[in-house]
Parts: C-alpha cells; structure tokens; sequence
C-alpha cells in the first residue's frame, strides 16, 4: 500500500495544498501604501496527475482564472503551498520558479489580444525558446513540428495576427504553448472567443494534441460543453471553493452539489 501512494505522488506533478489567494486593495480614503488582502479564493485543495485532463468550470468570478495564475507563478497565495513537478515554486527564488513553470504551456483566453498585431507569428512562435540553448536549426524544426501539430503552415511564419482568421490565431496560440515541450498545458477558456463552428475543431486538435504528447493538461472554463470534451476530471469552483469534483461523466450526470446541478440546468436550458 505504501509503494502504491509513493508511486502515485510521483506522479502529481501539480498540487494546491490548503490555498488562499486574492488580491491586494486600498481601502477608499487612505494611502495606496496601505494595502489590505481580499481573498477570492479560500482553502483549495487540488491535484493534478500526470498525463489526466483536468477541468475547472464555474461562472464568472468564481475564481477559477485566479487559481490557473498561482499555478503558472505569477499570483502568490496568501496562505498554503503550490507545488509544480514536485517544488514549492514560491518557497523558490524568482529564477528558479520561472525554470520550473517554464516546464507549463499556457494558452490565453482571448487571442486577438493575446498576439500583437505588429508582430510576424515567426516572433511569436521563437519567443518560448529565446533562452534556449537549441541552434537556429533546430529552433526552427521545433517550431515546424509544432506548427504540423496544430495543422498550420509554415508559411504562416511570415503573417501577422491580423491576417489570420480566430481560429488560426487561436491555434497559433497553442502551438506557442507547446512549442518548448512542456509537460502540463494549461487552458484559459480556450474556445470563448471563438465561433461555434471553430470549437468543435479546437476541442478535437487540443484532445489529439494532448494525447500524442502525453500531457496533462488543466482547463479553466465556464462551458459545460468544453468540460465533457476536454476533462477526464472536472473541478466545480463556486465563490472561490470547490464544492464538487470527481470523473466528468459521473459528476455531469449525478451531480450532488446544488450549484453543479443549477450550472447543468443552465446549460440544458441554453441549448
């Protein structure tokens, strides 16, 4: 039994250990050097597998986004631990933090800001692999094998965002995140801001992409749709606590929370 859980925490390579997060605001009336904590987040407890598929989902200021910057070390937590490949990242020098959740690619929520449009997509796809030690060959293998992964030419090297239609762009984006062979690829609402005909083409390419690159991969979204296509496990988050979490198609057709079932009730009642 203890070589089982051994085995098991190896393989964890995120865990949010009892986090509290927020933000800091200046109370109306006294100095911006005085400061004080506003949590939107409160005592999360969270385990991501290597190779699952996790999916968070709640509404709008629920605090799943909140949750995805501590991951990607760019939000301390007030309270609690957040280990990345088995390191407390915040327990460790700037430098080292950064080397370590370099190891995650992440996948903005919207791309037409995401991509400055003075920007050849060639710049784009060499920025993750600036500090790299590869040669200019093989960064551009490395950036052709990702471009033939999100199905783009490499022709496309020589756009700008603007030229691309949403889908593109968006594409772009994950071939970005994936271009310096991350082991975790994290989602922000990856198809809200595209059509609906485009979705089902991004789900299936994220699902291929995951698969061949044995990934795990963590989504945050409001979208019940995107939860069962992209989440082997779903995390329901509601005012800033998981109030429910288990296998996606047991959670989404026996919820036991009432806020789970009022966000299903929801989104039959959309479609």
């Amino acid at each position: 039994m203890l070589e089982v859980c051994l085995r098991l925490a190896d393989l964890i390579i995120v865990k949010l250990e009892n986090i509290t997060l927020g933000y800091y605001t200046t109370p109306r009336g006294w100095r911006s050097l005085f400061k004080v904590k506003q949590p939107v987040v409160f005592n999360v407890n969270l385990n991501v597998v290597d190779g699952e598929k996790v999916v968070i989902i709640g509404e709008s200021g629920s605090g799943k986004t909140t949750l995805l910057k501590t991951i990607l070390g760019i939000l301390p937590p007030f309270e609690g631990r957040v280990y990345v490949l088995g390191k407390s990242i915040y327990d460790l020098p700037a430098k080292e933090r950064r080397k370590i959740t370099r190891q995650i690619g992440y996948v903005p929520q919207d791309p037409y800001k995401s991509l400055n449009p003075r920007v050849k997509i060639e710049t784009v796809m060499k920025e993750p692999l600036e500090k790299s030690n590869l040669t200019d060959r093989e960064i551009k293998e490395r950036i052709n094998e990702a471009l033939r992964l999100v199905q783009l030419h490499e022709k496309i090297l020589d756009y700008y965002p603007m030229q691309l239609s949403g889908g593109m762009m968006q594409r772009v984006l994950i071939a970005r995140a994936i271009v310096h062979e991350p082991e975790i690829l994290a989602l922000d609402e990856p198809t809200s801001a595209l059509d609906v005909s485009i979705q089902a083409q991004v789900i299936n390419l994220l699902n291929q992409i995951q698969r061949k690159l044995e990934l795990a991969m963590l989504t945050v979204t409001h979208d019940l749709a995107v939860a069962q296509y992209l989440g082997d496990r779903v995390v329901i988050i509601h005012k800033g606590r998981i109030v429910e979490e288990g296998e996606t198609a047991i959670v989404l057709s026996q919820p036991s929370h009432e806020y789970t079932r009022l966000l299903i009730s929801s989104y039959r009642a959309s479609i």
